[in-house]
């Protein structure tokens, strides 16, 4: 408490204020006396005491990163008398690995924080994004078409023998694999330190809270993988099948045979352009051989000959196959823990403790 602020001091209330007993021999060239009267040299009497403290109080600055004493120096403080530091509101904190508030250093006639805002630690950093899956693998390539069946047989005198089958199509390509799931985000970093003490120290922290920073949010997900591309489709439609043959027979006579019907035309399903499909079947007639690669049906043996059906057409082309599903996204990571709240507790006495929030130590 301070001197009165008018009338008479006592060397007694002198003493007192210093911190010593009242008893204590004292004198007006005392540098101790000289220090609370602020008289450096010269002439000083007791009207010099009056009001003066040997407490040095003053408010804290909201700022980040805060030393204590250098605070109390900035403010006048002398570095020798007892001091008193107040946050009145606010919120001291900080921006890297550092205590967002450090009491350390000299303090000869004992130091007091007064909390009555917050003091945080830095928010931990947040994880990193997971890495994206792997593509899925293509689609296999589609089945070849099948070729047509041969023509049928013609009747005696009626008819010549009817069309080849056509060809069957190419098959599809297969659908391509799905993507790999995405990878896992990482975790978050822990939270900063909130008060590092190094010095005893008398903290009153009623309505005040002190705690570690919040921690790092978890990484997001890595995306999922693309599709695999779809599979090919087959290299050729199948020919249809030859023509069956006019067979006509007259009593003493040779019998007459037509020609095989021409085989079915494939499809490049490269080029656009009709080429061979796989064989046909043989046409019905004497001599009408399938229609190979798109080729024409065999010539029967005997002249005076008339033609038989046409083979069937070549299948149609395959497609290729769809593209694969997209992989599924990652997981999150995890948020990191809070920070450290106090690391030097034992330097430490409580009037008050208030909230702390994270390790204390």
């Amino acid at each position: 408490m301070a001197l009165p602020a008018s009338g008479a001091i006592s060397l007694n209330q002198v003493n007192v204020e210093l911190g010593l007993a009242g008893t204590t021999t004292i004198s007006m060239n005392q540098a101790s006396l000289r220090g609370l009267f602020g008289i450096a040299s010269g002439a000083i009497s007791m009207s010099n005491g009056h009001g003066k403290s040997s407490l040095f109080a003053f408010n804290l600055i909201v700022a980040n990163n805060v030393n204590f004493r250098s605070q109390a120096i900035t403010a006048g403080w002398d570095g020798t008398s007892a001091v008193k530091g107040t946050l009145a509101s606010g919120t001291i904190g900080s921006v890297s690995a550092a205590a967002a508030l450090t009491i350390d250093g000299s303090f000869p006639n004992g130091v007091t924080f007064v909390n009555r805002g917050t003091v945080r630690g830095v928010t931990g950093a947040s994880g990193s994004k997971g890495s994206t899956g792997s593509t899925g693998g293509a689609g296999g390539t589609g089945t070849h078409g099948a070729a047509g069946a041969g023509g049928g047989k013609g009747l005696i005198n009626v008819r010549p023998g009817q069309p080849g089958s056509a060809g069957s199509g190419a098959g599809n390509g297969a659908t391509g694999a799905t993507g790999g799931t995405g990878g896992a985000g990482t975790s978050g970093a822990a939270g900063g330190l909130s008060l590092a003490v190094t010095v005893a120290v008398t903290v009153d922290n009623l309505g005040g809270t002190i705690s570690g920073g919040t921690g790092g949010s978890g990484g997001a997900g890595g995306n999922g993988g693309s599709g695999g591309s779809g599979g090919s489709p087959g290299t050729r439609s199948g020919g249809g099948g030859g023509g069956g043959g006019w067979f006509a027979y007259d009593v003493g006579k040779n019998p007459y045979v037509s020609d095989g019907g021409n085989g079915g035309r494939g499809y490049s399903v490269a080029t656009g352009a009709q080429v061979g499909g796989s064989t046909g079947a043989s046409g019905g007639g004497k001599g009408g051989t399938g229609g190979g690669s798109g080729a024409a049906g065999g010539a029967g043996t005997n002249t005076n000959r008339s033609s038989g059906g046409a083979g069937g057409a070549g299948g149609g082309a395959g497609g290729a196959g769809a593209t694969g599903a997209t992989g599924a996204t990652g997981g999150a990571g995890a948020a990191g823990s809070i920070g450290t709240a106090i690391t030097g507790n034992a330097n430490i006495t409580y009037t008050n403790v208030g909230t702390r929030n994270g390790a204390i130590s």
